[in-house]
């Protein structure tokens, strides 16, 4: 699950002039083939802009990444009408492939944390208070078969509040790159899933590195195409990675860990921006499809730790002594290991 707090999550790269990796996937348990799987489901008071958006953004990331096998994503606007509505048809869906029961679905819809309602909700107070703020997860769906996802208004494809659709780009980016981790775990049970997921740092900082890079590659080529729709010119990677190392300095006067395992309290902030930090250091050393090709085709057999040491070849608590060294560098060096497009 990802926490976004109206903060742009930063994410990873293919080398230009390589090739687009394709995921080999140990498991059919999201009946993976080479093809787009996805389906996209909006409430009514959503744009067909925003509609677009989503659904071209995800589109993108198959083509670069590879199948992670059926996923439905599901958008909420600002109506709760709507949503209700929307969370019908949900339940209707659910219900019909013997999914749910109708009273459990019932009961998904108010979960206050990734139900329905709740991210309408917070569509529906960044409009209230003029305050930017959007939410959207990997909400499970293993033991159904399939990738859920949830998003609360995405406000740069709606254009509002002055938010910038690149963006929501990078946020449907990183919340696809969770299905592809996800993709390579064959167990249903949500405790052995997180287990290989790995530490938060790890999960999440990844799905930033590996947004955040490859939106600044696709921009660059002309594939993903810019929504120039804000007031505020949209920064370049170098920009927001120096804000993300910015936002590590402070942090990490006061956090335990410069890599943290939680979601919790203010150190959850320091485990998406070091995170991907520490992948990009990773991709500098071992090859930017890394992950694709070597770690997580081996989580799954190996665990987390075990395919930690034989991809990077150190443990990861070596890592993280050898990462804070890195930190320490001047700016100017750590910017260094950053891709150029």
């Amino acid at each position: 699950m990802s926490f976004y707090f109206a903060i742009l999550m930063m994410v990873g790269f293919v080398q230009e002039n390589e090739p687009a990796p394709q995921a080999v996937v140990p498991t059919n348990l999201f009946g993976i083939k080479q093809e787009n799987q996805i389906e996209v489901f909006v409430a009514s008071d959503v744009s067909e802009a925003v509609e677009t958006g989503v659904t071209e953004t995800l589109a993108l990331a198959v083509k670069t990444w590879g199948s992670s096998g059926r996923l439905e994503y599901w958008v909420l606007g600002t109506d709760r009408d709507a949503a209700l509505e929307l969370n019908a048809q949900f339940c209707q869906r659910r219900v019909a492939r013997g999914d749910m029961t109708e009273r459990d679905c019932l009961r998904d819809r108010n979960n206050k944390d990734h139900g329905f309602l709740s991210y309408q909700e917070i569509g529906a107070q960044a409009l209230a208070t003029g305050r930017a703020s959007m939410s959207a997860g990997h909400n499970g769906g293993s033991e159904w078969g399939f990738h859920r996802y949830s998003s609360s208004l995405p406000l740069g494809f709606a254009g509002l509040l002055d938010i910038a659709g690149e963006g929501d780009q990078i946020t449907i980016f990183h919340e696809y790159w969770h299905s592809i981790q996800q993709a390579f775990i064959p167990a249903e049970d949500h405790q052995t899933r997180q287990k290989q997921m790995g530490p938060v740092w790890f999960a999440e900082g990844s799905a930033v590195a590996m947004a955040e890079m490859t939106a600044e590659k696709l921009w660059a080529s002309g594939e993903l195409p810019n929504w120039k729709n804000s007031g505020r010119e949209w920064p370049d990677l170098k920009s927001r990675m120096t804000s993300k190392m910015q936002l590590v300095q402070e942090k990490r006067k006061s956090c335990p860990s410069i890599l943290p395992d939680t979601y919790e309290g203010d150190c959850r902030e320091l485990a998406y921006e070091s995170g991907a930090w520490a992948i990009a250091y990773l991709m500098n050393k071992h090859g930017a499809n890394v992950l694709l090709e070597s770690f997580h085709p081996n989580v799954a057999e190996l665990g987390w730790e075990g395919a930690f040491q034989q991809t990077f070849g150190q443990s990861s608590a070596d890592f993280i002594e050898e990462f804070e060294t890195f930190v320490d560098l001047p700016l100017a060096q750590q910017l260094e290991i950053l891709p150029k497009f």
